[in-house]
This record gives structure tokens, C-alpha cells and sequence, in this order.
């Protein structure tokens, strides 16, 4: 690959890191330079796998895209270009660690499930979605910057419930226009409960950040900067109160630089 031809590429790669996950992509500027376009290939990729279920309406077509995926994932270290600079950095990224592999697979199967209605609806299956898709990115990250698979778990863990709710209250909008109801609520009620449910047990996973972090190395901080930023999602979302389900939460861009750049000089979230 040639030198222009490879900056062209690392400017995908960042593009695409800040277009489709803007939360991580902030925290990779704050990265090592050194791993910095790893974290946002990482971002990237699962902006990618995330933003299927809310552009599709078909199952199938759903399957199809993230089975795309998978192939990326199948074809690493086989010399055949998948075309695409994120799937080549992911590629790139999971030939230099195996466990890796597992990470990627999880997101997938997690976004996966989103297409199938009433897929978060028995019990557990909010937390394992939040584990195989945030905690997935999450220690993924995490091993990038050599950290120890046993350093901070907890704290990836709670940190991996608390946005991985959040992020999912997020998307409901979006899941619910494209026919693809996670709970397969009928009524408001239902969906009042449900989204109480959902914001109480993310307050309550974040009060276990606060409490791991600062116990935890800084570079397992600095991987989860994006929880610094539940609190205002959360009062977005309740500021939205019967329109949650309707209208996607949203924080301003200059609150979410902050927030981030506060949590990472200060270690507090």
C-alpha cells in the first residue's frame, strides 16, 4: 500500500470512528499515540455492527450485513482485501491478538439478537447483552494497551452495564421504526417500567464505577472515558419522560468533549 494511499486509509478509519461512535472515538484522541488509530478501528468497527439493527427492517437483510462481518473475521490473515479500511484494521488488529477474535465475534452476536423481537425479554438478557456488546469493545481496548485480562474487571464490568443500558435506551427509537421491539411491550405503561427498570439499575452500575475507578490502572480508565458520559444521557432521557421510546437522547457535542476530557484528567466519572 502506498504512503498516500495509506493515509487515505487511516482517514477512514477516523472518520468513520467519529461518525458512528463518536463516545470512543473522543476517548482514542486521548489515547497513547501509539495505539490511538488501533482504538478507533476498534470504534469503528463497532459503530459498524451497531447501527445495523436500527437501519434495517428485514431480519434477513440484517443477518446478511453482519454476516459480512463474520467473513472479515474468517478471512483474517488470509491476504484477501476485504475493501474496506476499518475491516482491514480489524483484520490487522485480531492476527495480533487471538482473544480478540472471541471480542469481535461477541459484538456481533449481540447486535445480532436485536433483530429478533422480543430478544432482551427473559431474564438476563439485558446484562449479557451489555457484557458480549459494550464489555466486548470494552476489554478489547483494553488489551491494545497491554493491560492484564484480570486488571480492572470489575470495573469494565460495571462500567460495560451502565453504558451498555444507556446506549441501548438510546437506541429504542431507532429499533422500534425498523420493527424490531427488544421487549415486546404493547402499551406505554409497559414501556414506563421498562425504561425505570433500565435507568435505576444503570444509576446503580455507576455508582460502582465510581466506586472501582479509582482503584483501577489509569489505562482501564482511560479505555471506559465514554461512561463519563451515562449521567447526561440518562437526564436526557428522563427529560424526554413518555418520548423516550420515540425520540433518540441526545447530549450536545461540546458537553460530551467535556465530560470526557474532565473524566480523563481527573480519573472521576
Amino acid at each position: 500500500m502506498g504512503e498516500t494511499t495509506q493515509v487515505d486509509a487511516e482517514g477512514e478509519v477516523r472518520q468513520a470512528a467519529r461518525d458512528l461512535d463518536y463516545d470512543r472515538y473522543l476517548a482514542a484522541l486521548l489515547s497513547p499515540k501509539a495505539a490511538r488509530l488501533d482504538l478507533m478501528a476498534i470504534a469503528a468497527f463497532h459503530g459498524e455492527i451497531a447501527r445495523v439493527p436500527v437501519n434495517v427492517h428485514e431480519p434477513t437483510i440484517g443477518a446478511i450485513r453482519l454476516q459480512w462481518w463474520r467473513d472479515v473475521i474468517d478471512n483474517r490473515g488470509s491476504g484477501e482485501a476485504p475493501g474496506s479500511p476499518v475491516a482491514e484494521g480489524v483484520q490487522r488488529l485480531l492476527c495480533a491478538d487471538d482473544k480478540a477474535v472471541e471480542d469481535a465475534i461477541s459484538v456481533i452476536d449481540a447486535y445480532e439478537e436485536l433483530l429478533h423481537p422480543g430478544a432482551l425479554s427473559r431474564p438476563g438478557a439485558v446484562e449479557a447483552f451489555a457484557t458480549m456488546g459494550q464489555g466486548s469493545v470494552f476489554r478489547w481496548a483494553v488489551r491494545r494497551l497491554g493491560i492484564g485480562a484480570p486488571q480492572g474487571s470489575e470495573l469494565i464490568g460495571a462500567a460495560s452495564q451502565a453504558y451498555g443500558r444507556v446506549q441501548l435506551m438510546r437506541a429504542l427509537p431507532g429499533l422500534l421504526r425498523r420493527g424490531h421491539n427488544p421487549f415486546v411491550a404493547p402499551n406505554t405503561g409497559d414501556w414506563e417500567m421498562i425504561t425505570g427498570v433500565l435507568i435505576a439499575r444503570t444509576r446503580a452500575q455507576m455508582a460502582e464505577v465510581r466506586r472501582l475507578a479509582p482503584l483501577a490502572p489509569a489505562a482501564i480508565r482511560d479505555v471506559i472515558l465514554p461512561v463519563a458520559l451515562v449521567e447526561p444521557y440518562l437526564t436526557a432521557l428522563e427529560g424526554l419522560g413518555s418520548e423516550l421510546i420515540d425520540e433518540q437522547a441526545t447530549i450536545s457535542p461540546l458537553t460530551r468533549v467535556w465530560r470526557i476530557y474532565v473524566a480523563k484528567r481527573l480519573g472521576r466519572f
